[in-house]
This record gives structure tokens, C-alpha cells and sequence, in this order.
């Protein structure tokens, strides 16, 4: 369980395994079609293992308190390069991908609630400063959190 992490889930008994395995089922359409369009070769079964503990990691909220691959790679015990290079012989994608990709499905979810101030949503993703929260969204999303919050 993650640090930062917090709350009760409520609902169905097998929620967390259940969202895994949709979320690997998604995973495994994306190599699907990465793999048709560029003929890639068959990956390992540690390959997988490897990226679905990060998947892992990342669906425990551990890209809540940080997003760095170093700190994602040490945790699985391997290097940010040689997890990288097995995301992308996987999924077709970096593991900088995935890190980012859970991120931003969470600010998404934070800047729904308009009664959430920036900085609140900033401090809630341990972002070290508002204004670094705002590149990072205005990056990613092409826009401000403002303006993405005033789209919705």
C-alpha cells in the first residue's frame, strides 16, 4: 500500500484485482497493436511481470508522492534504463509513459471538483510548487490547470 494512499475502499470485495486485471487486459491491447504495426518479437514473461509490477505500483498511488522513474526503477530493483527499455518492448511505450499516464488521470479527477483550489490539487500530487504543477498540466495538456478546469 502506498504512503500517500489513503482512504477505505468500499464496494466490491475483489476491486483492486479486478481493476489490475482490466488494466493489464489494456495494456496487452496496446502491445497487440504495437506489436502488429512494427512486427515486434515476442516478449519474456519477467518482461511482463516487470511492467505489470509497475503498473502495480502505479495503481497503489505511488505516482501520488513521486514520479520519477529512478524512484519507480528502485523499487523494482532494476535500472530506469533497462525499465524503460522493457516498457517499451511491452507496451511500445516508456515506463515515463505509464508514470505520467497515471498522473494525469489524476489531476484530470482533481480539477473536476472546482471547489479544489490549484494549490490544493498541487500539494494533494506533492508537486513542490504551484507553479511547477501548472508547467507539468500546461505541458501535458496543452493548457493551463485554469483553463483545462474552465473546459470541463
Amino acid at each position: 500500500m502506498s504512503v500517500c494512499a489513503g482512504g477505505k475502499e468500499q464496494g466490491h470485495l475483489f476491486r483492486r484485482e479486478l481493476l489490475e486485471h482490466l488494466l493489464m487486459a489494456h495494456i496487452l491491447d496496446l502491445y497487440d497493436i504495437h506489436a502488429r504495426e512494427r512486427g515486434a518479437k515476442p516478449v519474456s514473461e519477467r518482461a511482463w511481470q516487470l511492467l505489470q509490477r509497475l503498473i502495480e505500483l502505479l495503481y497503489r498511488g505511488e505516482h501520488l508522492c513521486r514520479r520519477d522513474l529512478p524512484y519507480f526503477a528502485s523499487l523494482l530493483c532494476v535500472t530506469p534504463h533497462y525499465l524503460s527499455d522493457v516498457s517499451r518492448a511491452v507496451s511500445g511505450r516508456p515506463a515515463s509513459y505509464w508514470i505520467d499516464y497515471f498522473t494525469l488521470r489524476e489531476v484530470g479527477r482533481l480539477l473536476l471538483w472546482k471547489d479544489i483550489p490549484l494549490a490544493e490539487v498541487a500539494e494533494r500530487l506533492h508537486f513542490s510548487s504551484l507553479s511547477y504543477f501548472s508547467r507539468y498540466v500546461q505541458k501535458h495538456f496543452g493548457m493551463s490547470p485554469s483553463a483545462y478546469r474552465r473546459r470541463l
